[in-house]
């Protein structure tokens, strides 16, 4: 049900920015702001507790607003949150919103683990290849993960294309009880 409200929650905001022609912008003071409720969790205490009046709250989201210079309808977006007692899910509605932002702009994060640094010529021509694929623009992270042994295990949204050496011995175990190979 969370991730449903972020969702909705993001849409709202990404429909504001783009008529504002802002969706980057709004992003980043998003990510901004998330970044410092991440780093002061007092604050982010102080605007769910119920022991404070709402004005209270909203009086301190301005001046988080003021202090981070966030444009207007961010800090009015916060300010609802604030007021929903949905500031708490603010980290869901970061991502729901990134993910809507990565639409917009035609882009597509993947995620790329090896058990060795890639260096970055060879990231270079997977990001070609993959954006060559799917048409967009690619966005890679990399995580260094020893277990794989060798290979590459490339992960785009809801797929995971596989190509470990750790997954290609596991098959091959499982043949041999199987007595299949």
């Amino acid at each position: 049900m969370k991730s449903s409200r972020a969702r909705r929650f993001a849409k709202a905001l990404i429909e504001i920015a783009r008529e504002d022609k802002a969706h980057a912008e709004y992003g980043r003071e998003l990510r901004t702001a998330l970044a410092i409720f991440k780093g002061t969790p007092e604050l982010y205490k102080a605007l769910l507790n119920p022991m404070y009046r709402i004005e209270e709250r909203l009086s301190i989201m301005e001046l988080v607003s003021g202090s981070l210079k966030l444009s207007p309808h961010v800090a009015k977006f916060l300010n609802v949150l604030v007021q929903t007692r949905n500031i708490r899910i603010l980290e869901e509605v970061s991502s729901a919103y990134s993910r809507l932002e990565d639409e917009l702009s035609g882009r597509l994060r993947v995620i790329l683990e090896s058990p060795d640094a890639l260096d970055n010529s060879l990231l270079e021509e997977i990001k070609k290849k993959l954006s060559a694929s799917t048409g967009k623009e690619i966005a890679v992270s990399y995580r260094n993960n020893p277990a794989l042994i060798g290979g590459l295990v490339i992960k785009i949204d809801n797929t995971i294309l596989d190509g470990s050496l750790k997954t290609q011995l596991q098959l091959m175990k499982e043949k041999i009880l199987e007595g299949v190979v």
